[in-house]
């Protein structure tokens, strides 16, 4: 199971309230060079100065460790 825009919500709000659940998160897809596809295969996901990349082929488990690693950490 791959996830999906609405996943990586979801997991990047989760990993930021362990910190500050007042901190905005902006999430930016990436690979959007082919207008028939329809889904991101990647996000960047920004918080509190921070940086994190995740990949829709990671587990939810995968993409909030990562999550939390980047911006919580």
């Amino acid at each position: 199971m791959s996830l999906h825009d609405a996943d990586i919500a979801d997991l990047a709000r989760e990993a930021v309230d362990q910190k500050d659940p007042t901190v905005d998160i902006r999430i930016d897809p990436l690979g959007q060079t082919d207008p028939y596809r329809l889904g991101a295969e990647a996000w960047t996901v920004s918080a509190g100065g921070r940086t994190s990349y995740v990949r829709s082929s990671m587990t939810r488990a995968e993409a909030l460790e990562r999550l939390v690693a980047d911006l919580v950490r």
